[in-house]
């Protein structure tokens, strides 16, 4: 017979959601929640935060359900319902809609707290994730429910916009001041386009601080290390711009306006891919491969590209990195065929004898 009582609510709920073997009699069954139970109970238990008024209410309600299985094993927790007990003070949620500016590490910061609104959160994400801002430029806090954002020209523009139409309350009217101020250079605003001069590239409309960037970082590369650099700065270039270019895919890949680019195996080879990467001057570059290593098929292909590298000039053992992803194995056979696979591609990338032993030709 248990005799140690659950002190709060908490450790109560608790082993209602964990306890799948320590308190089980074949004659008392088992103290688990139900099926229609058991998502809520364990939300509750694997809460980050202190629970609000609303959810230890909940969490006694649920437990007063199971208070016959608690006795069978004896523990009597009636007390502890009729006089509850938790771990820690309600936490409070606030139903006023702020938005506020401040400095912060000498930072300019745009903070906004609201009570959750599913619409709210998909505008705050869509700014976010869709306006090509960095990951450092926007946090979110669960526990204060706050969302901070770097001050930018954009932020500034699109959560004033946000805070306006669903009634924040500014708590610095001066965000207002600039928030026109985004606003009426945003009216003036024209798409920077770029057009061959005399076999140069030239900038038009483009702001002071990108031509600035263009002098210092572009201005003497090659034209076609230029066009390629127009998309990353969002320059419009015309359709028709004609540009000379060493290798084919180089100028491909400079005159495409997307950021993503696929290639297709069957079009261009990989002495091709890497000749024309090498004319635009994009090293380094990251190749990310899924997958297992699971054929020697599969260290063919590395293999070859490996020496298309070093057909144009990179050096492996010098010029290029690995890196691998080992999981973790569940037993020991895998233990053994997981670190055999993953050593024999390391051995690949460092030494060129196994190439004989594989029978593997260029």
């Amino acid at each position: 017979m248990h005799t140690d009582l659950p002190k709060t609510i908490n450790e109560a709920l608790k082993i209602l959601a964990y306890n799948d073997y320590f308190w089980e009699d074949s004659q008392k069954g088992r103290i688990n929640p139900h099926n229609k139970d058991i998502e809520t109970v364990k939300s509750l238990a694997e809460a980050q935060y202190a629970w609000t008024e609303k959810q230890a209410k909940l969490a006694v309600v649920i437990l007063k359900r199971y208070l016959t299985k608690f006795q069978k094993h004896g523990m009597d927790i009636k007390k502890l319902l009729d006089l509850p007990v938790y771990d820690d003070a309600f936490r409070v949620i606030s139903f006023e809609k702020t938005i506020e500016k401040y400095i912060d590490e000498d930072e300019d910061k745009i903070e906004l707290k609201f009570p959750y609104n599913k619409k709210i959160i998909q505008l705050v994400r869509c700014l976010k994730d869709r306006k090509g801002l960095p990951s450092s430029y926007a946090r979110y806090d669960g526990e204060s429910k706050t969302w901070t954002f770097k001050q930018t020209d954009v932020t500034t523009y699109y959560l004033t916009l946000i805070a306006v139409r669903y009634d924040f309350k500014f708590i610095n009217e001066t965000l207002l001041d600039e928030y026109d101020v985004v606003k009426n250079e945003i009216k003036n605003y024209k798409q920077p386009t770029a057009h061959m001069i005399g076999g140069h590239i030239v900038l038009n409309d483009a702001p002071e601080s990108l031509q600035e960037y263009w002098e210092k970082n572009l201005k003497d590369k090659k034209v076609v290390q230029q066009v390629d650099a127009l998309k990353n700065l969002y320059v419009q270039m015309p359709n028709n711009m004609n540009i000379t270019t060493q290798t084919y895919t180089a100028k491909k890949i400079a005159q495409c306006t997307n950021h993503k680019i696929w290639i297709d195996r069957n079009e261009y080879s990989r002495d091709e891919v890497i000749a024309g990467l090498k004319e635009l001057e994009a090293f380094p570059i990251i190749m990310p491969v899924s997958g297992e290593i699971s054929s020697t098929e599969d260290i063919s292909e590395y293999w070859h590209w490996i020496k298309s590298f070093e057909r144009n000039g990179i050096d492996p053992l010098k010029e290029m990195s690995w890196g691998f992803d080992l999981k973790e194995p569940k037993r020991e056979k895998d233990i053994e065929e997981s670190v055999y696979k993953n050593l024999l591609l390391v051995i690949i990338f460092q030494t060129k004898s196994l190439n004989n032993y594989l029978n593997y030709t260029n």
